[in-house]
């Protein structure tokens, strides 16, 4: 089905302070939105279907991520899953009235409206990024209609040392009556909020209790995983940290993979959740993103006083 292209509202709104240091700053190019601190580039918010043309759906991503010292750490279509996106939340059980109407995680009978982008410039050296995303479905009013609303607020901080911290809070409710989401519907029950990123041959999984080793299911870890490796410029050391904000069953769970896969912080597992009319499910997330070593004590504790 040829699926009629929807016009989006965009809107820039700047609050600017007199300071010494490098502001963060956005520019639309192209189909997206590029995230900026004094020239060096932060991310690329996909708002739009790329010419690449994979799939109408393909939007509400960011892509490429990029490690302070400028390496691009993340993957877009790879050829051995061409539906993961770099920083990306998906599903493959989206349900209404018991019925699935679209798997978001492959992008198949799936759209991403994004209605509304907005874009805050804030005091010490932060900047906010708002969207609002509707789902839509040609198996659902065919695809006139959405069944849920995604308001997103993903919060850039300044780099300090040599991290940088980008945080999600993404809000899902139902537009209709009887919506439910879930993970793959088998042992794995992977789906939520995700990474695809490069993998070196010395990747390495760190959480509280030590190093991580993945399995086929999910492994509890704890509130966060560093991914750490021969990640940055030249073969250095670099990685990406992922911190789970959630106090859900699943908070602690994570599919983890050492090739040719995305990481993820799992939510809701395979069983279905339902998504109310009233009170938004809310999904709270960070990254980490590092060149060289961060002392994690150190960076959990700056974790732990962001508002969320």
């Amino acid at each position: 089905m040829k699926l009629k292209k929807t016009f989006t509202s965009f809107i820039l709104i700047l609050f600017l302070f007199s300071s010494g240091f490098s502001q963060i700053s956005m520019k639309r190019i192209d189909d997206g939105i590029l995230i900026t601190e004094g020239g060096k580039k932060i991310a690329l918010y996909n708002k739009e279907a790329s010419a690449m043309n994979l799939d109408k759906g393909r939007a509400n991503f960011f892509h490429p991520v990029y490690l302070p010292d400028g390496t691009e750490i993340t993957q877009n279509a790879p050829q051995d899953h061409i539906h993961h996106r770099g920083i990306f939340w998906a599903w493959h059980q989206i349900m209404v009235d018991g019925k699935k109407v679209g798997d978001q995680w492959e992008m198949k009978d799936f759209i991403h409206d994004v209605k509304s982008v907005e874009f805050f410039r804030l005091p010490n050296n932060m900047a906010t990024m708002k969207t609002i995303v509707e789902w839509k479905s040609p198996n659902y009013q065919n695809g006139q209609e959405a069944f849920i609303e995604e308001k997103a607020t993903v919060n850039f901080y300044g780099e300090h040392r040599n991290y940088r911290i980008i945080q999600f809070k993404i809000q899902l409710r139902a537009q209709t009556d009887h919506v439910a989401l879930g993970g793959s519907d088998d042992v794995k029950g992977y789906g939520g909020f995700s990474a695809r990123i490069k993998l070196p041959d010395d990747v390495l999984f760190n959480s509280e209790n030590g190093l991580i080793e993945p399995q086929n299911e999910a492994v509890e870890a704890g509130e966060f995983v560093n991914i750490s490796g021969s990640l940055a410029k030249k073969s250095g050391q670099g990685g990406m940290l992922i911190y789970s904000a959630n106090d859900f069953e699943t908070a602690n769970d994570w599919i983890l993979r050492s090739k040719n896969s995305m990481q993820n912080a799992v939510w809701p597992g395979r069983v279905l959740v339902p998504i109310s009319k009233v009170t938004p499910t809310v999904l709270k997330y960070a990254i980490v993103l590092y060149s060289g070593s961060i002392k994690e004590n150190r960076v959990l504790k700056e974790l732990n006083r962001l508002e969320w």
